[in-house]
């Protein structure tokens, strides 16, 4: 399965600043896990829709972080059509070619290209967006 991981890690010791922090931070991980599902899935090349369709994401909070993951399960018949389409050369099939890509509300990295490596280039392009929004929402909570 193709998987992406993003973790923030508190070291503040006050406990209502920890809790403040922690939701905000909770809450803006999720944005920023559902934007990259979002894109990941609009990159992931198309056949059936079975792909983009097993997109998953999680969200754990811990009491020292929130780590949110991106990730697809694709498997027919023992073979793994996810952790293919995303590492392996191959040529886009003609519904593939048609996609558009996805686009991170959060990047200016661009639109991400249909094909290999959707989850780690939906990440790649919009890295600095995800981590400016992030940024933002825990100054926000700081206040």
């Amino acid at each position: 399965m193709a998987r992406f991981n993003m973790r923030v890690d508190f070291v503040d010791n006050s406990r209502l600043l920890e809790r403040k922090v922690k939701s905000a931070m909770k809450d803006a991980v999720l944005d920023v896990t559902l934007d990259m599902k979002r894109v990941a899935s609009a990159s992931a090349p198309h056949d059936t829709g079975f792909l983009e369709k097993s997109a998953q994401h999680e969200v754990f909070v811990t009491n020292q972080s929130v780590e949110g993951t991106v990730g697809f399960s694709a498997v027919h018949d023992g073979f793994d059509y996810a952790r293919w389409t995303h590492d392996e050369e191959y040529n886009l099939g003609e519904k593939s070619a048609r996609k558009r890509g996805g686009k991170s509300r959060f990047g200016n990295g661009g639109t991400v290209p249909v094909g290999k490596g959707y989850l780690e280039n939906a990440l790649e392009m919009n890295k600095q967006g995800y981590l400016q929004y992030l940024e933002q929402k825990y100054k926000e909570s700081l206040s």
